[in-house]
């Protein structure tokens, strides 16, 4: 199955993608910086983007056949803006 994980360099995230690639699943991994991701796969491709830019999510999740959703932020005293930032709002 082709996975893509996008969060892959989270707390919950960096768990998921080793358990993806053991259980045989082709991982693709959005992240915003790749030097995080320590996992290393033949059965892994690392897109490196942000999750907010819908170019990136048209692009990332085409062929795929499950998303896991794994975002997080790392800083939790700044106000989050995953769910307000839309185009036009």
């Amino acid at each position: 199955m082709k996975v893509l994980i996008l969060g892959a360099t989270g707390s919950i995230g960096r768990h998921l993608v080793p358990q993806a690639l053991a259980l045989g699943h082709d991982v693709t991994a959005l992240v915003r910086d790749p030097s995080k991701l320590a996992a290393k796969h033949e059965h892994l491709r690392v897109v490196t983007g942000d999750a907010l830019n819908p170019a990136t999510m048209d692009t990332v999740v085409a062929g795929q056949q499950a998303v896991i959703v794994a975002l997080g932020r790392s800083n939790h005293r700044l106000p989050t803006t995953m769910f307000s930032n839309e185009p036009g709002s």
